[in-house]
C-alpha cells in the first residue's frame, strides 16, 4: 500500500500540482501578452483600412504592404510548417499523439505569423493560436528536470486548456475543452491537469491585467442587450436550431470541399501564391465602404462584430448588410483556412453563427417576436452554431454563459444547441475540427507506410501505468489494449468495471504506427522498460506492413 501511494504521488500529484501549475503560470503570462499584441495590431490595422477608404492614394500602399506580409508569412511557415492552418485541430492532433511538432519553433512561429495575419486583416482569430501556443509551451515545460516522458501529453493538455481559457476568458470552458473536444473522454488525471493549469493560468492573466489597469470583462459584453425568453417564445430556439443546423452543415461541407480542392486540383500551386491570393483578397474587401457596408466588419476574427450584432436592436445594421457580411465571411473564412494561413477559426466560426442569428432575428421580429430578444437570438445562434459545427454541445452551453456573464436564457440556449446538434448528427456531417485534423495528419504522413504491430508487454513496478485503468492512460495514437493477464491470476477492475493495470500484469497491445521506434518508446514511458521489444529479444513482436 505504501508503494502504491508513493507511485500515486509520483505519477499524479507531482505532475498535476507542480508541472500543471507551472505550465499555467507560463501560458497565462505569454498568452496574455500575445493576445494584447494581437488586439493592438487589429486596432492599428483597422485604422489603416478606414484611412485608406477615405484617402485613395493609400490603396496601392495597402496592397504592397499585404504582399510583403504574405511573403513574410510564407517564409515563417517554411521555417515552421507546424503553424499552417487552424491552431485547435493541430493542438488536438498533438495531444492525441497523431501529430508531431517542434515546440519552441512552433511557439515562436505561431505567435509571429498570427500577428502577421491579424495585421493584414485576415478573418482569423487568436483563440486557436493561443491553444497551440499553450500546447507548445506545455511541451517545453515537460522538458524540465525531474519530469517524465509519460507526463508529456498531460502537461501539454494543461497548456492547451490554459491557452483557451486565457484567450476566451472562459476557465470552465477551457477545462471542458480537454474532456469533450481534445480527448472526447473523462479521466481523473486529464481533468486535474486541465484544472490546475487553467486556474493558475487564469489567475496569472488576471493579475497581469490588474497590473496594467485592465478591468475584468466578459468576452462579449452584451448581457444588458439580452432580453429574457418566456416559455411562449420556445418556438424561436426550436426554429433557430433548424436554421443553424442547415448553415452549420453547409459551412462544414464547404470548408471540407475547399480543403480538398487545395489538396488535389490546386496541389501544384505554391504555398506563397495561396497566401498571396488570400491576403490580397482580404485587403480588397477591407477597402470597400458603401451603402452602409464597411469591409472592415468582414475582416479579423469577428469578436467585435459579434458584440455589434448583439447590440443591433438599438444600433441598427441594415438586414441586407447582415446578409452580405454572412456570405462574405462564409467564403473568406473557408478560403483562409484552406490556404493554410496561420490563425484560428473558433471566433470566426462563431461570427457566422452570430450573423445567422441577426438575420434570423430580423425574420422572427417580423413574425411577432419581441424586439428586445434580438441580442439574445444572436448569442443563442452563435452557441448553437458552435455546438453543431464542432459537435461539442456541452462546451457550447458553458461557453455562452462564460463569454456573456449571463445565465438567464440557458434553457433556450440548450434547446437550440440540441436541435442543431441532433440534425447535424442525423445527416452525418463530420465535425469541423476532426476533418481538419485528418487533413493535417494526411499531409504529415504523406509518402510514409504504416505498420500494424502486435506487442506483448509487461507493466513494470513503479511505472506510470501501475494502478491505473486502461482508459485513464493516454496511449500512443491508434492503440488497442487487448487481453490483460494479471500477475497473480486474479483479474482486477476499478470501481467502474474498467480493466486495471498492476505491476507484473502482461498484456497484448495492437497499434497502427508510422514510426515504430517512437511508438515503442512511448509504450516504455508508460509501462516501463520492455527489453523483449528490442534487438535479439524482439521475438514477441510482429509487424505487418499495410
Amino acid at each position: 500500500m505504501k508503494q502504491k501511494y508513493k507511485n500515486y504521488l509520483k505519477n499524479v500529484v507531482v505532475p498535476v500540482l507542480v508541472y500543471g501549475a507551472f505550465t499555467g503560470v507560463v501560458v497565462g503570462t505569454l498568452v496574455y501578452f500575445f493576445k494584447l499584441a494581437a488586439e493592438w495590431l487589429t486596432e492599428v490595422s483597422t485604422e489603416i483600412y478606414l484611412y485608406a477608404q477615405q484617402n485613395l492614394w493609400m490603396i496601392p500602399v495597402v496592397f504592397a504592404a499585404v504582399c510583403v506580409l504574405s511573403v513574410a508569412a510564407y517564409f515563417l511557415q517554411k521555417w515552421a510548417p507546424e503553424t499552417k492552418g487552424g491552431g485547435i485541430p493541430r493542438a488536438e492532433g498533438v495531444l492525441r499523439g497523431i501529430l508531431t511538432f517542434r515546440w519552441l519553433r512552433t511557439a515562436i512561429a505561431v505567435a509571429v505569423n498570427s500577428w502577421i495575419s491579424y495585421f493584414a486583416g485576415l478573418p482569423l482569430g487568436s483563440e486557436g493560436p493561443s491553444v497551440l501556443l499553450g500546447t507548445a509551451l506545455g511541451a517545453g515545460v515537460s522538458k524540465l528536470p525531474l519530469s517524465h516522458d509519460s507526463w508529456n501529453r498531460y502537461i501539454m493538455a494543461g497548456g492547451a486548456c490554459a491557452g483557451f481559457a486565457v484567450a476566451t476568458l472562459s476557465p470552465v470552458t477551457g477545462i471542458l475543452f480537454a474532456l469533450e473536444e481534445a480527448f472526447k473522454r473523462f479521466t481523473p488525471m486529464i481533468f486535474l491537469m486541465a484544472m490546475s493549469a487553467v486556474l493558475f493560468g487564469t489567475t496569472v492573466s488576471n493579475l497581469w491585467g490588474a497590473a496594467l489597469g485592465h478591468q475584468p470583462a466578459a468576452l462579449f459584453n452584451v448581457s444588458e442587450f439580452m432580453g429574457q425568453f418566456q416559455m411562449s417564445d420556445i418556438w424561436v430556439p426550436l426554429l433557430l436550431g433548424v436554421f443553424v443546423a442547415v448553415v452549420a452543415c453547409a459551412y462544414n461541407l464547404f470548408v471540407f470541399s475547399v480543403g480538398h480542392v487545395y489538396d488535389t486540383k490546386l496541389k501544384k500551386v505554391p504555398q506563397w501564391v495561396r497566401l498571396l491570393v488570400v491576403f490580397v483578397l482580404t485587403a480588397a474587401i477591407g477597402l470597400v465602404a458603401a451603402g452602409g457596408f464597411n469591409g472592415t466588419d468582414a475582416m479579423y476574427g469577428g469578436g467585435a462584430l459579434i458584440t455589434k450584432l448583439a447590440k443591433n436592436g438599438v444600433q441598427s445594421i441594415a438586414w441586407y448588410v447582415i446578409l452580405i457580411l454572412l456570405v462574405i465571411r462564409f467564403f473568406t473564412i473557408a478560403f483562409a483556412t484552406g490556404s493554410g494561413a496561420t490563425g484560428g477559426v473558433f471566433i470566426p466560426m462563431l461570427s457566422i453563427g452570430a450573423l445567422l442569428g441577426a438575420a434570423s432575428a430580423e425574420l422572427f421580429v417580423a413574425m411577432g417576436m419581441d424586439a428586445s430578444l434580438y441580442g439574445t437570438v444572436v448569442i443563442i445562434s452563435m452557441s448553437a452554431f458552435m455546438g453543431a459545427s464542432t459537435r461539442a454541445p456541452l462546451t457550447a452551453l458553458v461557453f455562452v454563459v462564460e463569454s456573456t456573464w449571463s445565465f438567464s436564457n440557458l434553457l433556450y440556449v440548450g434547446v437550440a444547441v440540441f436541435v442543431s446538434y441532433m440534425l447535424c448528427e442525423v445527416v452525418k456531417v463530420e465535425p469541423l475540427y476532426d476533418v481538419l485534423l485528418e487533413r493535417m495528419a494526411e499531409k504529415q504522413n504523406e509518402g510514409k507506410q504504416h505498420k500494424i504491430l502486435r506487442l506483448n508487454c509487461v507493466a513494470a513496478a513503479g511505472s506510470f501505468a501501475e494502478s491505473k485503468s486502461v482508459r485513464d492512460i493516454l496511449w500512443p495514437a491508434n492503440t488497442k489494449v487487448g487481453e490483460i493477464v494479471a500477475a497473480d491470476s486474479v483479474k482486477r477492475m476499478d470501481d467502474d468495471g474498467e480493466k486495471k493495470i498492476n505491476a507484473g500484469d502482461s498484456m497484448t497491445i495492437v497499434v497502427q504506427t508510422y514510426d515504430e521506434r517512437r511508438t515503442v518508446a512511448e509504450l516504455e514511458d508508460i509501462l516501463g522498460s520492455q527489453p523483449q521489444l528490442h534487438g535479439e529479444n524482439a521475438n514477441d513482436k510482429s509487424a505487418q506492413k499495410q
